[in-house]
């Protein structure tokens, strides 16, 4: 609800103030000593490099988990950047060094994405369960995130609203996708033990005494 919001009001305006007042703060930042690594930073973001992670990080997981996995990404990162690619046409804002559409962002997107489904893996395979392992390691996702996002910025790709955009498409298709698959296990789940009721005892009954 909050990116249809955002999406309508981006449409039907120019860009905002804080948009312009981002931008012009990047632009005044561009010879900083670290201005290489912000721009760097954008890989975290990229559609291509993220597939390839992706299906190498799959070959590590047993086979139950690899195939939610394969789907949560292929569902949330393929839907997600469809979605994103028809609000670009949709809204129609231009990005502020480009002639190509903006809005949403989608390196930020993607980035949203992949950082809420390893999270959400990690934690359904057992690899985050304490509380300082799992806030430490959103922690660490929301610096990714915000990172790419600031990419963005810094190489004049996107307004900070389409940065804004892109987190929230993003975390709509993760969220969608995981309560989908975890829906998708408890009714899996359930048939399993209701067949199981199902089945006739093969223990022999009890003699009479």
């Amino acid at each position: 609800m909050a990116y249809l919001c955002l999406g309508t009001v981006v449409k039907f305006s120019a860009p905002f103030s804080v948009d312009r007042a981002a931008r012009d703060f990047f632009q005044g930042i561009q010879d900083i000593a670290a201005g290489w690594v912000i721009r760097g930073w954008a890989i975290f973001g990229d559609w291509r490099i993220l597939t390839v992670m992706l299906i190498l990080a799959s070959l590590f997981l047993s086979r139950g988990i690899k195939r939610d996995f394969l789907l949560f990404f292929l569902l949330a990162l393929g839907g997600g950047g469809a979605l994103g690619q028809l609000s670009k046409v949709m809204v129609g804002r231009l990005r502020p060094g480009d002639p190509r559409f903006g809005f949403p962002s989608g390196h930020t997107l993607a980035a949203m994405v992949t950082v809420i489904g390893l999270l959400y893996f990690a934690y359904r395979s057992g690899l985050l369960r304490r509380p300082l392992g799992v806030a430490g390691s959103a922690a660490g996702g929301v610096f990714i995130v915000l990172g790419v996002g600031i990419s963005r910025m810094y190489t004049d790709s996107h307004w900070l609203t389409d940065v804004i955009g892109g987190i929230l498409l993003g975390g709509a298709a993760a969220t969608g996708t995981v309560l989908a698959l975890e829906r998708r296990s408890a009714v899996k789940a359930q048939g399993l033990h209701v067949a199981l009721d199902a089945q006739p005892s093969t223990l022999p009954p009890n003699p009479k005494p």
